[in-house]
């Protein structure tokens, strides 16, 4: 098999341009023709052949909106009775995101040789997730697509909101620090050199703010650049780090201990982790297995570890509410609602109460952790102020007494 670069034109006489693996041109031109396509070339790529637009294509980013979209427009296309392969046809060319466009597109060759959707899909992973896939797979063997196809754009929706959420909730405490950080640095390297010849050649015993200042600015002036190779040197490491799985682990757990934003992103990941469930089970996709992929989908290595370990405690028989309360991380009201679900049959249900629950409790945090900044803010830029303004006017003060005293 070699893979051929192809040109051929569709029933309307547009030009059409892509890949495919073939035995030979022959074969390329009988997959065409079969694709509804009037062959017009067909050449071998040959090995070692670097194509600059392929590559970047691979880093192009597919958003959230993107992928929603395609959800929803193939739900619209399999409601019409549309054949899978003409309906990905018509979504290719309405895709506007090239990565994605070019994703369908193999897709519907891989349809079209009699592969199942859901396998076409899990070539993608980049595109499309394991819960993307798996929700696929457990529609195409019960005959539901279409409602599966509905309830994935109402978890992608859900991810996407989620994920909103939690950069709001980071977003302002990273601003305020960012803030101080940027005025500090300023004052430090604008407004203090120039008093610091001042206030070295002076005759007076200097405050201890302006030591402390003339401390800071010795730093600056002499080590800047060392600074910076440090601070460049200790992002990319913690850059690193968390990409290892032991430091996804301890960041994604230490995340949790932050005052007031723990409290945030436990809270969002308790919404992910009962909505995501919840529609996983309806779906008719075994418990251990959603587990698994519910462990990938709350957004938090920590949690996710103790997600795997519920899923190995319900696989030897102890059901669900004995090892979510083992976990201590889940909070006493997701521990209840799922007891009383699993005991009256109606888990479904009750895991969409603590959805919707933490969902308003997160909306809440967030508006309550923005009234939280604002005077943090407020008063963090008035302490630096008040100790810059202190540690200039002292020695002042200082020397006009002395120049008084000696007049």
């Amino acid at each position: 098999m070699a893979t051929f670069k192809y040109r051929a034109r569709d029933e309307r006489g547009l030009l059409v341009a892509g890949s495919m693996e073939a035995a030979n041109q022959r074969d390329v031109f009988v997959q065409l023709d079969n694709m509804g396509l009037f062959p017009v070339s067909a050449v071998e790529s040959k090995v070692g052949t670097f194509a600059i637009d392929e590559f970047l294509m691979r880093f192009q980013r597919i958003k959230d909106d993107d992928l929603i979209f395609f959800t929803r427009q193939l739900q619209t296309v399999i409601r019409a009775g549309i054949p899978m392969v003409s309906g990905l046809r018509a979504l290719e060319e309405q895709t506007n995101n090239e990565r994605l466009r070019v994703a369908i597109k193999v897709i519907g060759q891989d349809i079209d040789k009699g592969h199942s959707f859901s396998d076409a899909l899990s070539k993608h992973k980049g595109i499309f997730s394991e819960l993307y896939t798996s929700m696929i797979r457990a529609g195409e063997l019960s005959g539901s697509l279409e409602d599966v196809l509905e309830r994935l754009s109402g978890v992608l929706e859900f991810q996407m909101r989620t994920r909103e959420m939690l950069k709001s909730a980071l977003r302002y405490p990273m601003f305020v620090v960012v803030t101080l950080g940027i005025a500090f640095v300023v004052l430090i390297n604008v407004v203090v050199p120039k008093f610091v010849p001042i206030f070295k050649t002076a005759k007076v015993a200097l405050p201890l703010p302006t030591q402390v200042l003339l401390i800071i600015n010795d730093i600056f002036q002499k080590y800047t650049m060392i600074a910076i190779g440090v601070a460049f040197t200790a992002i990319m490491a913690f850059i690193f780090y968390k990409r290892t799985v032991s430091g996804a682990y301890a960041i994604d757990r230490l995340k949790l201990m932050l005052p007031l934003v723990g409290q945030i992103i436990l809270k969002i990941c308790m919404s992910r982790f009962a909505f995501t469930l919840e529609n996983l089970i309806r779906t008719g996709i075994p418990i251990i297995r959603t587990l698994d992929i519910v462990s990938r989908a709350v957004g938090n290595e920590y949690i996710a570890k103790k997600v795997q370990e519920i899923a190995v405690s319900i696989e030897k028989g102890r059901g669900i509410t004995r090892p979510l309360k083992d976990a201590k991380i889940f909070p006493p009201l997701v521990i209840h609602l799922i007891a009383t679900g699993e005991e009256t049959g109606s888990l479904e249900e009750m895991l969409r109460e603590v959805s919707v629950h933490y969902d308003r409790e997160v909306s809440y945090s967030v508006a309550r952790l923005s009234a939280w900044i604002e005077p943090v803010l407020t008063a963090g830029l008035a302490g630096m102020v008040l100790f810059l303004a202190l540690a200039i006017f002292m020695p002042w003060w200082d020397m006009m007494k002395a120049m008084r005293g000696g007049g």
